[in-house]
Formats: C-alpha cells, sequence, structure tokens
C-alpha cells in the first residue's frame, strides 16, 4: 500500500476535519513530488531518444545498435548501453522500425 493510498484511506474513516485537512495535504505534497520527479524524467529521457532518433535518421539503411555506436556522428549516443538504446526505442514506438535477419535486430526510421 502507498503513502496515498494509506492517508486516502484514513481520511475516509475519520470524522474529524483537522485530520482530513491533514490527509489531503500529505497526498497533495506526495503527488506534487511524484509528478515533479516524473517530468524532469521524462524530459530527460525524451531528449535521449531525440538524439537516438537523429542518428537513426543519419543512417540510410537498417543497422544494428553496434553498427550505430560505431557510425553515429553523435559523440553521447556512442555512450549508450544495448539496454538504454533498447528501451529509447520502445520510448519512441511507431517512429522506429524493428526487424529481424539472421536472429539480429535491425532498427531504422519509420
Amino acid at each position: 500500500m502507498t503513502k496515498v493510498e494509506m492517508f486516502n484511506k484514513i481520511a475516509n474513516m475519520v470524522e474529524d476535519a483537522e485530520v482530513k485537512a491533514f490527509c489531503e495535504k500529505e497526498i497533495a505534497l506526495l503527488s506534487k513530488r511524484s509528478a515533479s520527479k516524473n517530468s524532469k524524467k521524462r524530459a530527460e529521457t525524451e531528449a535521449r531518444a531525440e538524439k537516438l532518433y537523429n542518428a537513426l535518421v543519419e543512417m540510410d539503411r537498417p543497422v544494428t545498435f553496434k553498427e550505430l555506436k560505431e557510425l553515429c556522428s553523435d559523440e553521447e549516443v556512442k555512450t549508450y548501453s544495448p539496454q538504454r538504446m533498447s528501451a529509447l526505442v520502445r520510448f519512441l514506438g511507431e517512429k522506429v522500425n524493428k526487424e529481424y535477419i539472421n536472429k539480429d535486430a535491425y532498427f531504422s526510421v519509420a
């Protein structure tokens, strides 16, 4: 059970207005903190995904992550691990095509 769920449960169980107000205040604080943390991480992820997308646009053919790291002109993209690249491809969704050739994953711009 999360803190927000717990404060909601307490607020619904008690009759005291002061306790309800306290619970509502805590829920608002938790929501605000969570939203600001998520928006910062999301902005970082979007920036990284855009760099990866631009690197894929540079390529004139489908490439593997290994080939992308070797041929890419963006130094930051060269530092990405295969796990990070895979997560960013999932984040990009329909913008990137993924195909398997001889058990190797090849990526290109949709």
